[in-house]
């Protein structure tokens, strides 16, 4: 059974706005970025068109397999970034359903993808009571607002799609083939420099910025051993030369907050700096955007 929606886009994840970039995985404690199958499937299910600026990926399940022991620590990386889910009150699929009910999500500020296990007849009857109504679009079926407002959402026992726009809201979660987030250059080798990760954010850079994409992705091979690794694609290898000199410099000048990073260039078309940065248990997994920001600074310089 499918099902699609249109409501108005409100409410943000916890990280909506915090988090600069976007992607996933599972958890691994190489070095060596060989870009995750997770990741990969889940940036295969959104269309190139769907990159505005940020987009996010998060294995939740994962997630959860690692905060079973400390949430807290955990909290600010384990909620899928989308405008569907506000954690303060119910959203258009209802009082029942729970993120708990999502396995992996990746999603940007007018378009997601989510595979789990969800309750189809629970979400139905939200989505009526909210004044949805049920019809055919592209021969599947939808739910959305007779005023035409808001987004369009497909829904199943093992996925839910949504998106924005008048004309044709589901083609961002639709994509040809070839033509899909994991499809695009930029998107590809962010995704083979991050890795195995659970959680991934995205944020491509405006031209003539010479960083063209940055992302951030969070491994762990268990729930004290997290490690952090930022991306940045580059248009040249003078540009990685530069960033990678100011990166290992942050790391010097900031010690011992960055101590251990191993920064790395990989050089040719589209060249890719690369930060692992390993933390203690006692820091927060996402600290790299919420609290300690200077590597970011660096590249942003």
């Amino acid at each position: 059974m499918r099902i699609s929606a249109r409501t108005p886009v409100t409410g943000a994840a916890v990280l909506a706005t915090a988090l600069l970039l976007a992607a996933t995985g599972c958890s691994s404690g190489s070095d060596e970025g060989d870009g995750g199958s997770e990741l990969l499937t889940g940036l295969g299910s959104l269309s190139a068109e769907a990159d505005e600026k940020q987009v996010s990926f998060v294995d939740a399940d994962e997630v959860r397999k690692l905060s079973e022991d400390d949430p807290k620590r955990f909290a600010s990386v384990s909620q899928p970034s989308s405008p569907l889910l506000n954690p303060y009150q119910p959203g258009l699929l209802g009082k029942q359903f729970k993120v708990s009910q999502i396995d992996t999500a990746v999603d940007t500020d007018q378009a997601g993808h989510w595979r789990g296990s969800f309750d189809v007849p629970a979400m139905t009857a939200a989505l009526k009571a909210s004044g949805y109504e049920q019809g055919e679009r592209d021969g599947e079926e939808v739910w959305s607002h007779p005023e035409g407002s808001g987004v369009t959402l497909q829904v199943s026992d093992d996925e839910v799609s949504y998106g924005a726009g008048e004309s044709d809201p589901m083609s961002a979660v639709s994509p040809e083939e070839g033509s899909s987030l994991a499809d695009d250059k930029e998107f590809e080798r962010a995704a083979e420099c991050l890795g195995d990760v659970y959680r991934a954010d995205f944020n491509r850079s405006s031209s003539p910025d010479p960083v063209l994409l940055a992302a951030l992705g969070q491994r762990a091979k268990t729930a004290d051993e997290n490690t952090e690794v930022l991306c940045f694609v580059v248009e040249d290898d003078a540009t990685a030369k530069k960033l990678a000199a100011d990166l290992r410099t942050v790391v010097s000048d900031e010690s011992p907050k960055f101590d251990g990073t191993k920064v790395t260039v990989e050089k040719g078309d589209r060249p890719v700096v690369r930060a692992v940065v390993p933390d203690t248990a006692e820091q927060r997994p996402g600290r790299l955007i919420l609290t300690d920001m200077e590597l970011w600074a660096a590249a942003a310089r």
